[in-house]
């Protein structure tokens, strides 16, 4: 009889605890009674227990505290009821209470339980979730009082139950997993604080482990990853997936053994350094946030639906609930899971009067209400536009600034209204070459923020370097010169600087010359406070040099060139202008071996390789000419050419920068030789046999003009190293600068030819200059000059005709025509071409003075043509071998 009886006990008994996992309260109720007829033991107080359960699903925790003392009272050392008074003192923010009773549960699989007799509970699913959800209480007790290395071991305790028990990770019901993954995550924010690297390695566990994470612990563990990657982790401190696998043989969270992991390396992508792992850890984790938000939008557009479509009363449904877009409207929204209104967006929780509720709250509601805590210190993982943040510091590192764009905009869609990002949306897009699209975004920031002294600086600087709207730079130039504080020296210098370049820009771009000499003026004025405010920013000399030079005042301009170099000897486009001052000078000797120094510095800059060329071809060495224009065109089929506007371009390449110091003192600019050049220009000497040669060496290489067209014409174009290249069929690829930069060297190399009379070179390369711009006043000039040299003057004229009627201000075809006019007697015609020049345009061309006294020689205006003379000496001794309007006018 005893043996049937304990047989039904044991019956009652399993489906009593089937029925406390399923929290089947009316099950209970029943079978407890039947249970209380049977059982004569009452050392255990099972039904104060149920009670107490119950209570607790309810949120009731007076009455569950009320009833767990008295089992208390009956049992003080079992583990279940020590358990749950943890949990309710927890719940009711008594801290310390709850450590008193958790403190003395033991973790059933530590060694030191093991010594000390083992654990009183009969472990099984439910009892196991209940001990993994007191000790990851425990923990987060711990981390409320600032005890991180025992938070540690209460979460180490979790992990180690978890896995000693649990062979299926499967059969863990929905609830446990969450403490579990709770538990994981901040075991490794916390040992942050004792090893990035443990960090890093306790998450890349989780990640790899078979618990099957959740969709937000999984997108948490990712992100944090990458936070930790990207901000703390360098390439030298940086260790492999792989490396951090094979070296871990004692981890309990490895998924497979060495192996399998092996295996897997040779299937699988394996990062090559901690950005890459960053943007692979990012994109999974954007990957679900995106899913996250479709199902949103997904269950608003059903509920949106189904309040139409109902024919009933729905006066009681919320009406946030049809508004589909309160994602983008609200991160909060996504945050809280509401549609931004305050009222819950699932469509289980809407409540009409033919609707009922659907949601189970034993099952989530229960679930989430002791993780409602659940942020990290090291960042609030519940707002998912981090994810995107991080993505663009990871692909910023890998200089890939267009998906830095769409990841942006992304986050955008879930906080439109935050300014900061939209900022950070303009760089972007400014780093990426999308010019006009980063100042209207700049342009509609300024307009909620006028005073942002920052954004005026960057729009005024977009609009002189690649924009050219004059107008408009110097507008925001001045409007943040009105706001900026006078404290502020850097900013308020740089205002006067971007305004002083703009006047100097729209100066050079002016036909008349007297508003021409009014912004030289204005830009004088701006450079000269920029420099009073700040003397020791090389930008401001060599813009006052730039000033000064237009102006002809060579003296002042080397003064201000040479405090320049002083400052900053390592920037190529300082040491172009003095070179060209130098050569103003007619210095051609000093300035070539200028030239010569600051190539051994940046040897591939092609402004300061045109001018080496036309400094050899003015000392009458042709041969050395051909020789550079070689080796300027190698670097741009190679793709290797630099600029000096490449400083602010995304896509340059880095400058080949010479180690060790140099400076203004360190080249001697009255010596013969430089450190770069160990002989004399003028030692090399001109022979039929040396030009003979250098002609077979430049034709024989795959560089001559019809190879360099056969070149550019298949490959489309040139690519993007900083923005070199040239060739018939690529120019719709190019910007205006490089169009421009591609032509001039065209047509410099076309002069090259022509002077040593090489005719049919220098078509080939004015054939191919004209493929790159057909629309180009300087490429029918030269090719009226090339039909001019070898006396076709008919077809020559009509080229000059062609560029002026595309520039009617272009000097040197008006130039060409008066001296044909000239020679075919007609004084008069040619009179009015040269007056019109200098008068309108080129008032300091010593060219057309020159050209204008012969005329007025010939027709007998001896003190006019004396005048006229005198000034076009006095302007050919200012005057440059290449115009200083050549050089670039940017902000560095």
């Amino acid at each position: 009889m005893s043996t049937l009886k304990n047989k039904k006990l044991i019956q009652i008994e399993g489906d009593i605890e089937k029925a406390r996992q399923d929290k089947n309260w009316n099950a209970l109720t029943d079978l407890i009674r039947k249970y209380n007829k049977l059982n004569t033991d009452n050392s255990v107080p099972l039904e104060l227990l149920i009670n107490s359960e119950k209570y607790l699903s309810e949120f009731d925790y007076n009455n569950a505290l009320s009833t767990l003392n008295k089992a208390y009272s009956i049992a003080p050392n079992n583990s279940e009821v020590i358990a749950y008074l943890g949990i309710v003192e927890y719940e009711r923010n008594d801290i310390v209470k709850a450590l008193s009773y958790l403190n003395r549960l033991n973790n059933p699989y530590s060694s030191n339980n093991n010594e000390n007799g083992g654990n009183d509970m009969i472990l099984n699913n439910r009892k196991v979730g209940l001990l993994i959800q007191a000790f990851t209480i425990k923990g987060k007790c711990y981390e409320n009082q600032g005890n991180q290395q025992d938070a540690i071991s209460s979460y180490q305790s979790v992990i180690q139950i978890t896995f000693k028990y649990f062979k299926n990770f499967k059969t863990i019901d929905k609830q446990t997993k969450l403490y579990i993954e709770d538990s994981l995550i901040r075991f490794a924010v916390i040992q942050k604080q004792f090893g990035i690297q443990i960090s890093i390695k306790h998450l890349r566990s989780c990640l790899s482990s078979q618990i099957g994470l959740s969709k937000d612990t999984f997108r948490v563990s990712l992100t944090i990853l990458a936070h930790l990657l990207l901000r703390n982790v360098c390439s030298a401190t940086y260790i492999s997936t792989t490396l951090d696998s094979s070296n871990d043989n004692s981890n309990t969270i490895a998924s497979n053994n060495k192996q399998q992991q092996q295996q897997q390396q040779q299937l699988f992508y394996v990062p090559n350094d901690e950005t890459e792992e960053s943007i692979l850890a990012l994109l999974y984790a954007e990957t679900v946030l995106s899913a996250q938000q479709q199902q949103i939008q997904q269950q608003q557009q059903q509920q949106h639906h189904l309040q139409y479509s109902l024919p009933t009363n729905t006066t009681n449904t919320p009406i946030a609930a049809a508004n589909t877009s309160s994602l983008a409207s609200s991160p909060q929204a996504f945050k809280n899971g509401t549609n931004g209104n305050g009222t819950n967006s699932s469509p289980s929780t809407t409540t009409t009067t033919t609707t009922t509720t659907i949601i189970n709250p034993e099952s989530t509601t229960h679930l989430n209400h002791h993780l409602n805590g659940h942020s990290h210190s090291l960042f609030e993982e519940q707002d998912p536009t981090l994810i995107y943040e991080d993505i663009c510091l990871a692909y910023c590192r890998k200089e890939q600034y267009y998906p830095v764009v769409e990841n942006y905009e992304k986050s955008l869609a879930l906080n439109f209204s935050d300014q900061h990002k939209w900022v950070q949306l303009a760089l972007a897009l400014y780093s990426s070459g999308k010019y006009k699209r980063s100042l209207f975004i700049i342009e509609e920031c300024l307009s909620k923020t006028p005073k942002n002294s920052t954004l005026l600086l960057l729009a005024s600087k977009i609009c002189i370097n690649h924009l050219n709207q004059i107008t408009k730079a110097v507008l925001f130039a001045k409007q943040a010169v009105s706001f900026i504080n006078s404290e502020d020296t850097a900013s308020l210098s740089k205002a006067y600087l971007l305004m002083g370049i703009a006047y100097g820009k729209k100066a050079i771009e002016c036909k008349s010359s007297h508003e021409k000499n009014q912004n030289l003026e204005l830009a004088l004025i701006s450079l000269k406070k920029s420099y009073e405010i700040d003397p020791y920013d090389y930008r401001n000399s060599y813009h006052l040099a730039l000033i000064y030079a237009d102006s002809r005042d060579t003296p002042m301009a080397l003064k201000y060139i040479h405090e320049s170099l002083a400052l900053n000897p390592y920037e190529p486009s300082l040491w172009s202008c003095l070179a060209l001052l130098l050569s103003s000078n007619k210095n051609y000797e000093l300035a070539y071996r200028t030239c010569n120094h600051a190539l051994s510095q940046s040897p591939t800059n092609v402004e300061l390789l045109l001018i080496k060329a036309k400094l050899e071809l003015a000392l009458d060495d042709g041969t050395q000419a051909l020789i550079t224009y070689k080796t300027i065109f190698s670097h741009l089929v190679s793709k290797t050419l630099t600029s000096n506007e490449d400083i602010d371009d995304s896509v340059s390449l880095s400058r080949n920068r010479q180690s060790g110091p140099s400076s203004v003192v360190s080249f001697d600019l009255r010596s013969g030789t430089t450190a770069g050049d160990s002989r004399s220009h003028r030692s090399y000497s001109i022979n039929n046999a040396e030009m003979d040669s250098a002609m077979r060496d430049f034709e024989d290489s795959p560089t001559s003009p019809k190879d360099l067209l056969r070149t550019t014409t298949s490959s489309g174009g040139s690519g993007n190293g900083g923005g070199n290249g040239g060739g018939s069929g690529g120019s719709h690829c190019l910007s205006s600068k490089e169009v421009h930069r591609n032509i001039a060297l065209w047509l410099s190399l076309a002069e090259a030819f022509t002077q040593q009379r090489m005719f049919k070179d220098a078509a080939q390369c004015l054939a191919q200059a004209e493929s790159i711009d057909n629309d180009s006043a300087d490429v029918y000039y030269h090719q009226g000059y090339l039909l001019e040299t070898q006396d076709l003057m008919g077809k020559a004229i009509a080229n000059y005709q062609k560029a002026l009627t595309i520039d009617s201000t272009h000097t040197n075809s008006s130039i060409r025509l008066a001296l044909y006019y000239f020679r075919e007697n007609d004084l008069l015609l040619a009179e009015n071409n040269l007056t019109t020049i200098l008068r309108s345009s080129d008032p300091t061309s010593h060219q057309a003075w020159f050209q204008l006294g012969l005329v007025l020689k010939a027709k007998g205006e001896i003190e006019r043509s004396s005048d006229c003379f005198k000034k076009a000496i006095e302007l050919d001794s200012t005057s440059p071998l290449i115009p200083y309007s050549q050089i670039s006018r940017f902000v560095f």
